[in-house]
C-alpha cells in the first residue's frame, strides 16, 4: 500500500466515524425534548438565585486559578516523593490542587457576601439526591448525542483548519496501573468534577445568568469551560457543559451537575482502559 492509499484509507475511516457521530448527535437532539419533559416533571424547581458577588470577584478567582495552575505543580514537585509519582497522576493532583485553591476562595467569598453562605453556591442538602438522580436520567437520555459529538469533532476540527491531538492528561492516565490507577480514578471521578462544578456552575454561572439571562449565562459559562479544555476536546466538552449548566439552572443544586460530571468522567476513565480493578 502506498502512502497516498494509506492516507485515503485513514480519511475514509475518519469520515465514517464522523458520519456515525452525526447520526448519534441527531438521535441525541431528537431525545432532547423528552429529557426536558423528564426534568420538568421530576426535578425540583430551584428558587431564582441572586448572586451577591460581582465580576471583580470573578476576576480575582480567575487570577488565583491561573496562578495556581501555573505554579502549584512546580511547588508540589519540590516536595519529596511527589516527583517520583507517575506523570499522569501528578497532572491530576496538580490540577486538583489549583482548582482547590480557587474553590477555597469561592467558599470564603460566598460565606462573606451572601446571607445564605456557601449554600448559595448550590450546596443545599434538601432535594440534592433527587436532583442528582434526575440529572443522571437526563444524561443517559442524551448520552448518544454526547458520544456523537466525540466522534464527529476530530473530523470537523480538521475541516476547519485545526489539528486533533489526544489530551496529554489522557495519555498519562493510560500508562497508570495498580495504586496509581486507583488514585487517578479518585481524582478524575470525584475530586476534579467537584471543584470544576463549584467554580463554573456554582460560582461563575449564576453571575453570568444574572447579567445575560438564563440562556446567555449558561452558554457563556459553557463556552469558557470548553475553551479551557483545549481545541481537541472543545465541542464534546461544550455539549456536556450545556447539559451541566442547564441542570444547575433547573435545580439550583450543585449535586445535579456534579453527579453527571462524575459519571461522565467515570465512563471516560473506563474507556481509556484504566478503570480500577481492570
Amino acid at each position: 500500500m502506498t502512502l497516498q492509499e494509506a492516507g485515503q484509507t485513514l480519511e475514509q475511516g475518519s469520515r465514517e466515524l464522523a458520519l456515525a457521530g452525526a447520526a448519534l448527535l441527531l438521535a441525541g437532539l431528537a431525545l432532547t425534548p423528552i429529557c426536558v419533559t423528564f426534568a420538568r416533571r421530576f426535578a425540583p424547581k430551584g428558587q431564582v438565585f441572586f448572586a451577591r458577588w460581582r465580576f471583580l470577584h470573578a476576576a480575582l478567582v480567575a487570577a488565583v486559578l491561573a496562578l495556581a495552575m501555573q505554579f502549584v505543580p512546580g511547588l508540589l514537585g519540590s516536595i519529596g516523593g511527589f516527583g517520583r509519582l507517575p506523570e499522569g497522576l501528578r497532572a491530576l493532583i496538580g490540577s486538583a490542587s489549583g482548582l482547590g485553591l480557587s474553590g477555597a476562595l469561592i467558599l470564603v467569598l460566598a460565606a462573606r457576601l451572601d446571607p445564605d453562605g456557601i449554600t448559595s453556591l448550590g450546596l443545599r442538602p434538601r432535594d440534592s439526591l433527587r436532583a442528582a438522580a434526575v440529572a443522571v436520567g437526563c444524561y443517559v437520555l442524551l448520552l448518544p448525542g454526547l458520544f456523537g459529538l466525540t466522534l464527529l469533532w476530530p473530523w470537523l476540527l480538521e475541516r476547519i483548519g485545526g489539528s486533533f491531538e489526544p489530551q496529554k492528561i489522557a495519555l498519562g492516565i493510560e500508562s497508570l496501573d495498580g495504586g496509581a490507577r486507583a488514585a487517578a480514578a479518585l481524582f478524575a471521578i470525584a475530586v476534579l468534577p467537584f471543584f470544576e462544578e463549584l467554580v463554573f456552575r456554582g460560582f461563575l454561572q449564576p453571575l453570568l445568568v444574572q447579567n445575560l439571562g438564563d440562556r446567555g449565562g449558561v452558554f457563556l459559562a459553557s463556552l469558557i469551560f470548553a475553551t479551557l479544555h483545549g481545541d481537541s476536546a472543545f465541542l464534546p466538552i461544550f455539549g456536556l457543559a450545556l447539559l451541566l449548566g442547564s441542570l444547575k439552572l433547573r435545580t439550583q443544586r450543585l449535586s445535579a451537575p456534579f453527579a453527571v460530571h462524575a459519571l461522565h468522567n467515570a465512563i471516560a476513565f473506563f474507556m481509556l482502559g484504566v478503570s480500577p480493578g481492570s
